[in-house]
């Protein structure tokens, strides 16, 4: 019989309500047992919470790491020039600070020659016949070109597509076409170019003897010593300084290389920020009286939090995979963990540091590298290794995740026991529902045999008195 059924029928003998006492029944065994497996739900819901707590800080700290690890994050130097129009200049991590004086006699020239007058782009050359072209360079043979459409178009088209070393442009000077062809600076890079109509003649229309201008060396002066290159973009005269030359300088120029190390303060105190951030939700994490809602105290006895913290500070009180012979750790530059767990900087060294050791600063966390894949195998600073370290356990493989994945099962499993019992509390209810109908029944009958015999009586106790 349902439980509804078994109600309608119930509350006639006895006079107690009791579907009342049946659902009494009932909650007094399912709510401690629900109340159990919903405090399982919300501590696992907060341990998922915590887990995304603890890769967040990681996330922080990961970037203030990466304003590290580059090299370039420590190209401090700021060159000022008093003549930009004659030559421009860019330092990198390894130049030092500095003043020059830069003068700039003559640029790099490439050669360039032009052809002989041409009347239309499309003209006819060695009477519609394939023919070659023979290029040598600095008087070495770079082979031959084949020209197959013989025209200027075709001219062009084939010197360019050879890539030997020199490219050729068509000009339309308003009188005529000229082919113009041009070489790389430097004077070892001075060309010829001669035509094979293919009987070993030169073809008549095509001849390379224009001279515009003539290949030659860039002349320039630093510290009044002069120095010769082939190119106009020059990066071995002063070290991690690169020069490009535009034009001949009005005199000497000023070159100042002043080192601002601002910025690399600013990112190290970001790092010194970002752990202590990070040390600050481990501790709440783990605080069983933390009263910060949603996750606090939520890893309190995770055996986790002792590992990521182990690993994280190993980041800083480690010695960098590329050490130098001052700075080999974070401790050289200043970095240390007091005995509250709080990373400190002390700037006094920071600053002697980057003034006598800049270029070990920058190794120590970068290994003079740029753009390292994590993948690499090779050293990759102190820096680089915290992002490859920090890389890792933020996968979807790595511990923090496997635990977070295990609690997320846990729920689905516990939300499914809340089903299960409230099935079992169901048939429990239907069960007592049963079990007092025939209690009502048997307590229905007995009223109204005593009624029965209450009648009998008092009928005999009226004959009696008759």
């Amino acid at each position: 019989m349902a439980t509804s059924s078994i109600v309608n029928t119930l509350g006639a003998g006895s006079g107690i309500d009791v579907k009342s006492l049946a659902q009494s029944l009932v909650d007094a065994e399912k709510t401690p047992k629900k109340e159990r497996i919903e405090t399982k739900i919300t501590q696992s819901e907060a341990r998922i919470s915590g887990y995304s707590a603890i890769k967040y800080a990681l996330s922080t700290l990961k970037t203030a790491f990466g304003k590290l690890n580059d090299a370039n994050d420590f190209s401090s130097i700021q060159p000022s020039n008093t003549q930009p129009a004659a030559f421009g200049v860019s330092a990198g991590p390894s130049a030092e600070a500095g003043s020059y004086s830069i003068e700039v006699l003559q640029t790099a020239l490439a050669q360039r020659t032009a052809s002989s007058n041409l009347a239309d782009r499309a003209t006819s050359l060695n009477g519609g016949a394939a023919f070659t072209l023979k290029l040598s360079i600095g008087g070495v043979s770079k082979g031959s070109i084949d020209v197959t459409t013989a025209t200027p178009t075709g001219l062009v088209s084939a010197i360019n597509g050879a890539k030997l070393g020199v490219t050729a442009q068509l000009i339309n000077t308003g009188s005529a076409y000229n082919v113009v062809v041009t070489g790389e600076t430097g004077e070892a890079q001075n060309f010829s170019l001669t035509s094979d109509d293919g009987t070993g003649s030169a073809v008549a229309e095509v001849g390379f003897t224009n001279a515009l201008q003539t290949a030659a060396n860039a002349r320039f002066k630093v510290n009044g010593l002069e120095v010769s290159r082939s190119s106009n973009t020059i990066n071995d005269v002063i070290d991690g300084v690169t020069l490009d030359l535009y034009a001949n300088s009005t005199g000497a120029a000023r070159l100042d290389l002043n080192r601002n190390t601002a910025s690399i303060k600013d990112n190290i105190q970001a790092l010194v920020t970002a752990y202590n951030d990070f040390e600050e939700t481990l501790r709440i994490l783990g605080d069983s009286t933390s009263e910060v809602e949603e996750f606090g105290g939520a890893l309190s006895g995770d055996s986790l939090l002792q590992s990521v913290r182990s690993q994280v500070r190993g980041m800083i009180t480690n010695n960098s995979s590329t050490p130098g012979t001052t700075i080999k750790a974070a401790r050289d530059v200043g970095l240390s963990i007091d005995r509250f767990g709080k990373l400190t900087l002390n700037e006094d060294k920071l600053d002697t540091a980057l003034q006598n050791n800049f270029s070990e600063v920058s190794t120590m966390f970068s290994a003079g590298t740029n753009n390292q894949s994590i993948y690499s195998t090779a050293p990759a600073g102190l820096a680089g290794g915290a992002i490859n370290s920090i890389e890792k356990m933020l996968l979807s493989t790595g511990l923090i995740d496997t635990k977070s994945k295990s609690a997320t099962t846990q729920i689905a499993k516990y939300k499914e026991d809340l089903i299960l019992l409230d099935e079992r509390m169901e048939k429990l209810m239907t069960r007592y529902m049963n079990q007092f109908s025939v209690m009502e029944s048997i307590v229905g009958n007995s009223n109204s045999m005593r009624e029965s015999l209450k009648g009998t009586f008092e009928s005999m106790m009226k004959a009696y008195s008759n």
